[in-house]
């Protein structure tokens, strides 16, 4: 009996000592914060249509992040927020590359990069085709993966 008493409390301190919590990281999920060198206007919040996204590595690299936000102003104008992220983007190390602008509709598609990331800002009118309460639709992504 002394030799099962033993035995059970080895294998149990085993187990325990081989169980140790891993800190897991959360490398793929809904929500999380932006990318502090992607600033946002301040006449924008955050929106829910797309959710916001963002996926890192275990080392930190910037896999994939996607975030909307949405004007709290109405309609915004796409050139003046397009000049907007040149100045600011560039501020904070980011090349520009391209950009289609369209002040007529309201959009714009705006691309950077740093190092080896891309980013893509997108403008839009909100899909609601009337209402006083009209918004525009600003969408960020990291290393978009389709486009």
């Amino acid at each position: 009996m002394q030799k099962f008493i033993v035995l059970s409390s080895l294998v149990v301190l085993l187990l325990v000592a081989g169980c140790q919590t891993t800190p897991k990281q959360n490398l793929g999920h809904e929500g999380g914060e932006s990318y502090a060198d992607v600033p946002a206007p301040a006449n924008y919040e955050p929106y829910d249509n797309p959710p916001f996204k963002r996926q890192d590595s275990e080392a930190g690299r910037r896999i994939y992040g996607r975030y909307a936000y949405k004007s709290t102003d109405g309609i915004d104008n796409s050139r003046k927020l397009t000049d907007w992220y040149k100045k600011n983007l560039a501020a904070e190390g980011w090349e520009f590359q391209t950009e289609d602008v369209d002040e007529n509709k309201g959009t714009a598609s705006i691309r950077f990069k740093k190092e080896d990331e891309q980013l893509l800002i997108k403008l839009s009118p909100d899909e609601r085709v009337q209402g006083s309460e009209r918004f525009s639709v600003l969408v960020i992504e990291m290393n978009p993966q389709y486009d």
